[in-house]
């Protein structure tokens, strides 16, 4: 059932086609908000939108491959030119690429960085101006409990530029809080979505055995997080970064 959380509001998830990004959007849906389904693949977008749809939701296609500056930028002006305005960004998209410090080349150094990182600031600039103008805006940041105490099961790469987007969402909280906006991340661990699918299932017990609350993590886990940092509830909520790992690493 719709309800009034997001009412009125405009949302942009990034990597909302599948997984985690899903989850968001379709959870900011069912409480009102129109949400732009930002994806690289057509496909995911149209599942996702039908979906929303099939439930009485808003949603519209965002198709961009967000380590392209051009295209987010086009992007945000088409959003802006429909709705006029634009209240909450998800900075959900990102890749995993499992590999030891020795194979990580170049390309995945380069990959890694472009959309776990730069796609973060190219999307946080564009939207910027819309948002102080406004005075109003909520950002969310999806982070990873590698930022905080580095990676040992994927690559070095991608633990550091988690811990950049939580370095970026502090910087980003003291500059534009005067304005209205709020920028917080959450840090997951153990959330089983595709980019998991790299855990076997002895890999899976182990995690979880070593997870205070016994169980891995589900998107609903991430979203509902999401949500309340998105929602004026959370306005005095700045800077923040949420751990959401069933206790298995807290600061």
């Amino acid at each position: 059932m719709i309800g009034p959380r997001f009412g009125g509001k405009v949302a942009i998830v990034t990597g909302a086609g599948q997984g985690i990004g899903r989850q968001i959007a379709s959870d900011l849906a069912d409480e009102g908000a129109t949400v732009i389904i930002c994806d690289i693949n057509p496909t995911y977008i149209e599942e996702a939108i039908a979906e929303i749809i099939a439930r009485g939701g808003k949603a519209s296609p965002g198709l961009c491959d967000v380590s392209d500056r051009a295209q987010i930028d086009k992007l945000i002006a088409a959003v802006t030119a429909a709705h006029s305005h634009l209240d909450i960004l998800v900075n959900n998209a990102g890749i995993l690429i499992p590999a030891t410090i020795e194979e990580t080349t170049d390309q995945i150094i380069d990959r890694t960085i472009d959309i776990n990182l730069k796609a973060v600031l190219w999307m946080i600039r564009a939207v910027t101006p819309i948002m102080k103008k406004a005075r109003y805006g909520r950002i969310v940041n999806i982070s990873s409990i590698t930022g905080k105490n580095g990676d040992n099961t994927s690559t070095f790469a991608y633990g550091a530029t988690k811990g950049a987007v939580m370095s970026l969402t502090r910087s980003v909280a003291r500059q534009l809080g005067p304005f209205g906006v709020t920028c917080n991340a959450v840090a997951p661990h153990a959330i089983m979505t595709k980019m998991m699918m790299y855990w076997d299932e002895a890999k899976k017990k182990v995690a979880s055995d070593k997870i205070p609350v016994r169980r891995l993590g589900t998107p609903s886990d991430v979203a509902r997080a999401v949500l309340y940092l998105a929602s004026d509830e959370a306005s005095f909520v700045n800077g923040e970064v949420l751990n959401i790992n069933g206790g298995y690493y807290m600061d």
